[in-house]
C-alpha cells in the first residue's frame, strides 16, 4: 500500500512536469525565451537585459530578429508567451531588437541596435526626460533599457557623427501610409518623402 501512494505522488509530479513543460513553463529564463514558439531554432543569443520580475532577450536569425520577454511565474518558474520581431534590413544602421511591456506590475522598454556605419560616433535615444548618450561600437549591439512603457518610434533615436551632426533618425516614412515595416533608420541627407 504504501509503495502504491509513493509510486502514486511520482506520477502525479511527473504529470505535473510534463505539462508544465509543453506548456512552456522552464527552471530558468533563457530556456523559457527559447521554448517560446516565435522564437527560430536557429537564433543566437545576440543580448540580455535583467529585471526583478523578468528579462527581455534579443536573438536574431536568418529567419528574423526576434525580442523575447520572460516572466518568473510560480517563484522558480519562468515562461515566455510575448515576443517582437523586427525587419531584416541592409541598413547602414539596423534595430536588431527590443520591446515594450506595460503591464500593472511590470514595465519596461528595451531596443539594441548594431551601427556599421563609420561616419556614426555616437547615439541618442530615449523620451524626451530621459535620454541616453552612448558611443558607438561599430558592429556591436548597443542596448538601451529604461523602467517604463515607452513605444520604440517615441524614444526618438538618432544617430550623429563627430561632430554633432545629426546623421540618422528612427522613425517611420514622412508620408500619409505607413506600415510596421517601414519603421527603421533614415538618412537625414534622403528626400524629404522618406
Amino acid at each position: 500500500m504504501k509503495k502504491s501512494r509513493i509510486t502514486l505522488v511520482v506520477l502525479i509530479i511527473f504529470l505535473i512536469t510534463g505539462i508544465g513543460y509543453m506548456n512552456g513553463y522552464r527552471f530558468n529564463a533563457l530556456s523559457a525565451a527559447k521554448a517560446n514558439s516565435f522564437v527560430p531554432k536557429d537564433s543566437i543569443l545576440i543580448d540580455e537585459v535583467d529585471y526583478s520580475w523578468g528579462r527581455f532577450y534579443i536573438f536574431d536569425s536568418p529567419e528574423k530578429p526576434v525580442t523575447a520577454i520572460t516572466l518568473q511565474s510560480y517563484r522558480f518558474l519562468w515562461s515566455s508567451r510575448m515576443s517582437v520581431y523586427h525587419y531584416h534590413r541592409d541598413d547602414r544602421i539596423i534595430t536588431i531588437g527590443g520591446g515594450t511591456l506595460n503591464n500593472p506590475k511590470e514595465k519596461a522598454t528595451v531596443i539594441s541596435i548594431i551601427v556599421d556605419d563609420p561616419d556614426v560616433s555616437y547615439l541618442e535615444v530615449g523620451p524626451e526626460s530621459n535620454r541616453v548618450k552612448r558611443g558607438v561600437n561599430l558592429g556591436k549591439p548597443m542596448t538601451f533599457a529604461w523602467d517604463v512603457a515607452v513605444q520604440l518610434n517615441f524614444l526618438y533615436p538618432k544617430a550623429f557623427n563627430k561632430n554633432g551632426e545629426l546623421l540618422y533618425e528612427y522613425r517611420y516614412p514622412k508620408t500619409n501610409y505607413i506600415r510596421q515595416e517601414d519603421l527603421r533608420w533614415y538618412s537625414v541627407k534622403e528626400s524629404s518623402l522618406s
